[in-house]
């Protein structure tokens, strides 16, 4: 077990690490369940950077898919949060929970924000299937914006088998 401090002082370490290139998997599982408290801190911390946020919450997925989608799904939802934070968001939902987070996700190609659109749209698509299809059609007669237009036709690109 290590201590709060040290375990904060790691967690933050491989945060900034993930930001010089991927994340590793492996480092992060080394860490485990532990790590979940310190990361979820840092999600929902408004004084944290939404650079460092969105690598927690896809650190979330990593650490603990199970227990990480609740945190996740939480800040998808909070429409407080920074708009890139909950775009990462929509990704690792997926992450952790595959096609079950369409479901999920459909409602958010209504979302305020283009960038959380745009995302959910091309995150959608990667995870395939006729009902994630399905949902991308419905929504891009719908949709005005140009740039979320362009990730509803990717996102339904990426479907194809």
């Amino acid at each position: 077990m290590v201590s709060p401090g040290d375990l904060r002082t790691q967690v933050l370490a491989l945060l900034d690490a993930s930001s010089q290139g991927p994340i590793r998997e492996e480092q992060w599982q080394r860490l485990g369940a532990q790590a979940l408290p310190v990361l979820n801190a840092l999600v929902m911390d408004n004084s944290v950077g939404p650079s460092r946020r969105s690598r927690a919450i896809a650190s979330l997925a990593l650490v603990d898919p199970t227990q990480g989608a609740r945190s996740i799904q939480e800040v998808l939802d909070d429409t407080r949060a920074p708009a890139d934070v909950r775009a990462s968001a929509a990704q690792a939902l997926a992450q952790c929970m595959g096609v079950e987070a369409i479901g999920i996700l459909a409602p958010r190609l209504s979302d305020h924000e283009d960038p959380v659109r745009e995302a959910v749209a091309l995150t959608l698509g990667r995870l395939g299937g006729q009902q994630a299809r399905q949902v991308l059609e419905e929504r891009l007669p719908v949709e005005e914006r140009p740039l979320v237009r362009e990730a509803l036709q990717r996102g339904l690109t990426l479907t194809e088998p």
